[in-house]
């Protein structure tokens, strides 16, 4: 297969992909080969740039007709988020959807034989449903982010009051995700069934909660996507650590919320 070159634009959609990798493996939300992200870059792909490639297609293992054409960037299965910056044709892949939405072919990266990551139909699932409802996020970040996962071993998990409190242990989190997030109980990882509860959970929604696994958060671009997990996750550590102290935290007040949007 003739290897293809990533022209000017996509290179630094790379170098920003490297960059937000770094800041996730410093966080420690991703242990060995953790989390995963993919990003619809088909907007900054130019007319007859990949025309040349001779790249087999490959089934998915689902039909979705609103990627058709797209193309996406999305991490190789058992990749590192640390390896990402220093080998990003190894842990990267560039892939486009057939016409018909149920092959995609890899048009650059996934070096030494690798594949989409394991969660690849979650991944798939929410970037056709971002398309379907004409939203503006590309980015779908998956992270392990501990005091997130933390907070999902509590009995009150998946309590409405969770939420609130979870939201307004910190401020910025309120101030910035209005809107709430999502939580599900256990399902299997990169199954059909947690890609549609997901999918189910993220409208209207920026962030979704995995019971004993971690987070998906989407956004405009990678750096919002990880600002989202980053407010998430502060605001777990926050109340956790007013746990362990033997305080029980009561978040905001219906006042002060209301006080955020002055």
């Amino acid at each position: 297969m003739k290897k293809m070159e990533l022209g000017a634009e996509l290179r630094q959609i790379v170098e920003d992909i490297a960059e937000v990798s770094l800041y996730i493996w410093e966080s420690g939300w991703c242990a060995s080969s953790g989390g995963n992200l993919s990003l619809d870059v088909t907007g900054s792909v130019g007319a007859g740039e990949f025309s040349s490639s001779d790249a087999p297609d490959t089934p998915l293992p689902l039909t979705l007709p609103n990627l058709a054409g797209r193309t996406l960037f999305i991490t190789v299965s058992g990749s590192r988020f640390r390896d990402l910056p220093r080998r990003p044709e190894q842990t990267l892949i560039l892939m486009q959807i057939s016409s018909g939405g149920d092959h995609y072919r890899v048009l650059w990266g996934g070096e030494g034989g690798g594949s989409p990551t394991i969660e690849m139909i979650p991944h798939l699932r929410i970037h056709a449903y971002l398309q379907e409802k004409e939203l503006p996020q590309r980015a779908v970040l998956h992270t392990h982010p501990q005091h997130l996962i933390a907070m999902t071993h509590l009995p009150e998990y998946r309590n409405p009051d969770f939420v609130r409190v979870l939201q307004t242990s910190q401020t910025t989190a309120k101030l910035f995700l209005m809107e709430g997030i999502g939580m599900t109980r256990y399902m299997p990882m990169g199954s059909e069934q947690l890609a549609e509860r997901t999918v189910d959970l993220l409208r209207g929604r920026r962030a979704v909660i995995w019971e004993r696994h971690g987070c998906i958060a989407i956004g405009c671009d990678v750096f919002e996507a990880f600002d989202v997990t980053d407010l998430l996750e502060k605001a777990a550590e926050v109340f956790l650590l007013c746990v362990t102290s033997g305080y029980e935290p009561k978040g905001m007040t219906p006042d002060e919320v209301a006080g955020l949007g002055e």
